[in-house]
Order: C-alpha cells, then structure tokens, then sequence
C-alpha cells in the first residue's frame, strides 16, 4: 500500500509530471495456456490474478512495469507491459518522489494496456475474455521508501 504524500512529496510528484514525457509502451510477454482436456468454458470465476509492480530508474529515464499473471481451472496467461519515461529539463527526483509518481500515475497509465493484453490473449487461448476487476487506489504499487 502506498504511503501517504507530505507537501515535500506532493510538489516533487508535480514536477516529474511537469518535467517527463511518456516516451512508450512496451510490451515483454502476452501468452496463454490452456490446459489439456479443459473446455474453454470452465468455471473462469474460480481462479487467481497476481499484479507484480516493478520499476528501473536511471539518470534520465525511469519505467514501471506490470505482469499479470490469470490462473483458471482452464489454464493460464500471461501479461508484462512497460511504460518508460524521459526525464526532461535536468529533473533528478528523489527515489521516493518516483515510487510515488508510479504509483498515483503510471500503475493507472500502465494498467489499461494489461487489461487488454490479458483479455485479448484469454479471447483467443479460453474462449472467453478474462477482464480484471476494479482496482481501488493503491492496491496496484509499489512499496514507498520512508521519508
């Protein structure tokens, strides 16, 4: 769960928006599996998903990757999506201002693009799309480095 953003937090979180672009979204791996002798139509309510949070800084860019992983009686999928962003304008944020900024930006920037990519995939493999349920704030993220 994310933690709670200070004025220091909130102001910095405001300048990675006003000082980075979003520069793509990539994505790492879309697969399914169905299992042997599983009909497509299988009890799809009674499964798993996992949402892995991960994020790669350096000195000028940084990115958040997320990996859905669907388990079904019918078998299994597989999503990783990454957004990558440019820091503009000499921007050097503290780590915590970007675990934040994944957090209330780029988990929501991210996460549509996996919800297609896990739909589409289970489509095709299941028969039938796996759509994610509605995520409340800060269930998607990262953990946040103390102050």
């Amino acid at each position: 769960m994310p933690s709670q953003m200070n004025e220091e937090d909130l102001s910095e979180v405001r300048a990675i928006i006003a000082n980075s672009t979003l520069r793509s979204v990539d994505y790492y791996e879309v697969s399914a599996r169905r299992n042997d002798g599983a009909t497509p139509t299988e009890d799809s309510d009674q499964g798993r998903l996992t949402i892995e949070v991960q994020q790669r800084v350096d000195d000028t860019s940084f990115g958040i990757r997320l990996q859905a992983t669907v388990v079904l009686p019918v078998g299994e999928a597989t999503a990783s999506v990454a957004g990558e962003y440019d820091l503009l304008n000499g921007v050097a944020p503290r780590r915590r201002a970007l675990q934040l900024f994944a957090n209330e930006v780029a988990v929501m920037t991210v996460l549509p693009y996996l919800r297609e990519a896990i739909a589409t995939i289970t489509a095709k493999v299941f028969g039938e799309p796996v759509h994610f349920p509605i995520a409340e704030r800060g269930e998607i993220a990262l953990d946040v480095d103390d102050e």
